[in-house]
């Protein structure tokens, strides 16, 4: 199956010598040299990525108002488009509407850089994560590592942002973001040693193919709970969303923003809800992979890898709108405590069962494990 960059660079070969037919000779040259055609297959390349976050973004958003509505014993958004589906295009127009009307004392370049970089950096992620056998995307060595790394500079922007606004509500509140995300991401990242260590690889891809005999999420299921739950706090979503609490009337460290700024923020935040489902359908769930006992007629369609890794993912994701739907907010130091005296603990046991699974190498529940390096 051919690579989504080898799909871009087919377009971007078949445009440019379709422009440098009607071009003159010398124009034909340069719009058909190997580097204009490589520049314009990785901008094809970026649009289609774009497109598909942006899409899928904005369909979780749908999906979570559509869940939230069952949960509450309502029908949620059905009245702009089919279903409600233009609800969200409607709120977004609305939105860029508004003047973002900056605070006199505000620190300016801080105020705008903020939200923006917070947005990019979780756009960036998407450019590496693959989520079929042909979302090839460079086949970097490093792919988890890499993601992680991005994912990991959310607190350095919430915090700008908050503080450039002058506000000392938006203060606290950037400051407890950044206590909650640190806590928490010293879980995270041990659940993901766990992974790493029975994979015996940093690839997303290869971590994929070692789930072909059996997905992680069985022997791994302590390193699974820590990683869903350190995801949730990472995401501010309930019961972990005190630096934000949209219900309440002061709204954390985005109180000073409105207009296209706040909706940079909040479609940042389902932006960083679909990482955190890609990478568990990822690590843990087979990635685009189906059981061998499934029929081979369920994975043989076009697009079926895709197909199947984005069902996972709404379901991944329909679980986190389930917890929000079903716990309360909890205090801030009850998040602390979690995440340093009980999550702590979870991820180191679950670095050593991982260490226990890979030294056992063959489990006659789950098949035959890969050896470690391979």
């Amino acid at each position: 199956m051919d690579s989504l960059y080898s799909v871009s660079y087919g377009i971007s070969h078949a445009i440019a010598f379709a422009l440098g037919s009607i071009l003159p000779s010398g124009a034909r040259a340069a719009i058909e040299s190997s580097d204009v055609v490589v520049a314009f297959a990785v901008l094809i390349f970026g649009v289609i990525i774009l497109a598909a976050t942006m899409i899928n973004t904005i369909m979780l958003i749908w999906w979570e108002r559509k869940l939230l509505g069952r949960f509450m014993d309502r029908r949620a958004a059905m009245h702009v488009g089919f279903a409600g589906l233009l609800q969200n295009f409607a709120d977004g127009f609305k939105l860029f509407r508004k003047d973002t009307v900056k605070p006199r004392d505000a620190d300016r370049l801080g105020f705008y850089f903020g939200p923006t970089a917070y947005m990019i950096t979780s756009l960036m992620i998407f450019g590496i994560l693959p989520i079929s056998s042909g979302w090839d995307t460079g086949a970097l060595p490093l792919t988890l590592l890499l993601a992680l790394a991005i994912f990991a500079f959310a607190p350095l922007f919430i915090f700008v942002s908050a503080w450039s606004s002058n506000n000392k509500y938006s203060l606290m509140g950037g400051m407890r973001s950044a206590a909650q995300m640190i806590a928490y991401e010293v879980p995270l990242l041990l659940a993901v040693v766990a992974v790493v260590l029975v994979a015996g690889s940093f690839d997303l891809n290869t971590i994929v193919y070692e789930q072909q005999n059996y997905w992680f999420w069985g022997p791994l299921c302590v390193a699974l709970v820590v990683f869903v739950a350190a995801m949730l706090a990472e995401m501010e979503r309930i019961p972990f969303d005190l630096p934000e609490a949209e219900a309440e009337l002061v709204e954390g460290w985005n109180t000073e923003y409105g207009g296209m700024f706040f909706a940079f923020f909040m479609f940042t935040d389902y932006l960083r809800a679909l990482v955190g489902s890609v990478l568990v359908v990822l690590l843990f769930l087979g990635g685009w992979t189906l059981p061998t006992w499934v029929p081979s007629a369920a994975t043989s369609f076009p697009l079926a890898g895709i197909v199947w890794f984005m069902v996972k993912t709404y379901i991944v994701f329909g679980l986190f709108v389930w917890v929000r739907a079903s716990l309360p907010r909890v205090r801030t130091d009850q998040l602390l405590r979690v995440g340093w005296n009980r999550m702590i603990p979870l991820s180191l046991l679950s670095v050593f069962l991982a260490a226990l699974v890979v030294m056992a190498k063959c489990l006659p529940v789950f098949g035959c494990l890969p050896s470690v390096g391979t």
